[in-house]
């Protein structure tokens, strides 16, 4: 009898059946707190991504200063497009404080952004970032768009 005991190597079908168990509550616990993270990533990347289209426009809004420009053209709307490198943005409109009928450097100032893509939307507006729309557009807002 002893004998058959020793050779009988393994794990029995309770022994089993409860790792199963202890797995599960594990998985249970962990797929929560997971998916918190993931959706703290995605609003984190869309902050990011907003960022880099406003450094981006306020990049070629200067630009436009020194050159003494009244108006955006479609081929400065596709360099802020291509500076801004995200993938799948839907939305992006740029509003500076003041038209560029003045030439002060407030006209070309970037003080508004609303970023769209596929995973939410942001704005800056006032100084700040919100994911709620603003009450208040500035003067001069303008919808970038890549040309096919």
């Amino acid at each position: 009898m002893k004998r058959m005991r020793k050779d009988n190597k393994g794990f029995t079908l309770v022994e089993l059946i409860v790792v199963l168990v202890i797995l599960a509550i594990l998985a249970a616990i962990l797929v929560p707190a997971l998916l918190g993270y993931i959706d703290k990533a995605k609003e984190k990347q869309i902050v990011l991504n907003a960022k880099s289209c406003y450094t981006a426009a306020q990049a070629k809004y200067s630009e436009l200063y020194a050159k003494d420009a009244t108006t955006v053209s479609q081929t400065d709307m596709d360099e802020i497009w291509a500076m801004a490198d995200v993938k799948d943005l839907d939305t992006l409109e740029v509003g500076t404080a003041k038209a560029f009928a003045s030439k002060d450097h407030d006209s070309y100032t970037v003080s508004y952004i609303h970023y769209k893509d596929k995973d939410g939307e942001i704005w800056l507006s006032d100084g700040s970032w919100t994911t709620t729309e603003p009450t208040t557009k500035p003067a001069n807002v303008q919808a970038i768009t890549k040309s096919k």
